[in-house]
């Protein structure tokens, strides 16, 4: 067991950050009115007047989608989208609809130069012949450009269980990189460069650029950056000592980011995607996906068939706790809904790159029919799941049932990685 835990330096340092940054945030005793605490609100839509206020839709970092009322002032600019709020209020609930209202807040700006650049590489799309829910679909899953999106679209992705393709992260990000990697290799024809260590280092540098050029391409969003320094760290990690992505890898990146941005570890987001990702790179490890490969077209496809399933399940018992403690809810059908939709995300993260790539060029025009009928199969595919009976189901949990789970998981992983080993 000691040496097992000495593989694992980044995980076993990862440890103390998280318990500082936990007791430092126990430690805080803010004086607040009653019931109101600290939220952070990312805002998704320009201010609209009311009476005393402008309205927001806004995202509640570690709460969820709310109408955040902020009132007015005089003696500064407004926030707007993209802008990020640190406020003390309290977060009403009724119905569907959650509301906060914020007298004292603060404010750290988005960069300007996001917002722009999305919607010029966005009406490349539009100039490619694209238009309606899939023109919106397609700038949501290449740019994560999601202002145009209509709500009962995202609804349908939401119920299906196909809400983290809808928006930028680690899967677009992992489809880019596997089409870099392809490319490099000349579309697996050629070796790798990883003959010598300059065409090793030359391929990393090419990989770590485009990776980060795609991240400032959709606009920094966070899990799209955390997915990146964990490509940056396993390029880094093939010049050294050629590893693939590990738990080491997933710790060092989550250390990297906490370091910076500590209030991180509070996220819903940041909590699902490494969560998700680690419970994937572990179960993944220990199943035995290789025996049913092989050269013949159908073992691979059985093959390609059974690691979505793979990846699915892993994914959905890494993160299904943190669903139900955040939102009460969980999508019964999410296999069907990743057999179908994962493939079609595949082909079309590199089918709308190429098409904003290309603009109104014939070729551009032909890709943009191919994303638009992706796109549509997309859409259509989740509105159906979405409208099977029972394909939500409301559940909720509290802090300590996410803590026995993750005690529980943690086990079973041990008894799987053990059961692995002792077969080889």
């Amino acid at each position: 067991m000691r040496d097992r835990l000495r593989a694992y330096p980044m995980v076993l340092l990862l440890l103390p950050v998280v318990a500082a940054i936990l007791i430092f945030d126990l430690g805080k005793t803010p004086q607040f009115p009653e019931g109101d605490q600290v939220y952070w609100f990312v805002l998704k839509t320009d201010p609209k007047p009311t009476a005393k206020c402008e309205r927001y839709e806004a995202r509640a970092l570690s709460y969820g989608d709310v109408f955040l009322y902020l009132l007015r002032d005089s003696t500064r600019a407004m926030p707007m989208r993209g802008d990020t709020i640190r406020a003390y209020t309290s977060i009403e609930s009724s119905g569907r609809t959650n509301r906060a209202f914020a007298a004292r807040y603060t404010v750290k700006p988005a960069k300007q130069h996001k917002e722009p650049l999305q919607k010029i590489l966005y009406q490349r799309l539009s100039d490619a012949g694209l238009s309606g829910d899939e023109l919106a679909t397609i700038g949501a899953l290449t740019l994560g450009y999601k202002d145009d999106i209509d709500p009962e679209v995202k609804r349908h992705f939401q119920a299906s269980g196909a809400a983290h393709v809808l928006a930028v992260s680690g899967l677009h990000t992992g489809i880019l990189y596997a089409l870099l990697i392809w490319l490099l290799t000349g579309g697996g024809f050629s070796k790798p460069m990883y003959e010598d260590r300059f065409r090793k280092t030359t391929h990393c540098i090419i990989v770590i650029i485009a990776m980060w050029a795609y991240a400032w391409l959709t606009g920094m969003t966070p899990s799209v950056v955390r997915a990146v320094i964990m490509v940056t760290i396993v390029e880094i990690g093939k010049i050294i000592y050629r590893e693939s992505i590990s738990l080491n890898t997933i710790a060092a990146a989550a250390i990297l980011i906490l370091l910076v941005k500590p209030e991180d570890l509070f996220s819903v987001s940041f909590q699902l995607s490494f969560a998700a990702t680690a419970a994937i790179v572990i179960i993944m490890n220990a199943f035995p996906l290789h025996l049913v490969g092989g050269k013949e077209i159908g073992r691979k496809t059985m093959a390609y068939v059974i690691g979505i399933i793979a990846v699915s399940l892993a994914a959905q018992a890494g993160t299904l706790p943190i669903t139900m403690y955040y939102f009460g809810q969980i999508s019964t059908y999410f296999l069907l809904t990743n057999l179908i939709v994962l493939p079609l995300a595949t082909l079309l993260v590199p089918c709308g790159l190429a098409t904003i790539a290309l603009g109104g060029t014939w070729i551009g025009r032909l890709m943009g029919k191919m994303s638009y009928g992706l796109a549509w199969a997309m859409n259509h595919s989740t509105g159906w799941i979405e409208h099977l009976r029972g394909s939500t189901v409301s559940v909720h949990i509290n802090g300590w049932m996410v803590g026995i789970y993750y005690i529980g998981f943690f086990i079973f992983c041990i008894l799987l990685t053990n059961m692995y080993l002792k077969k080889d």
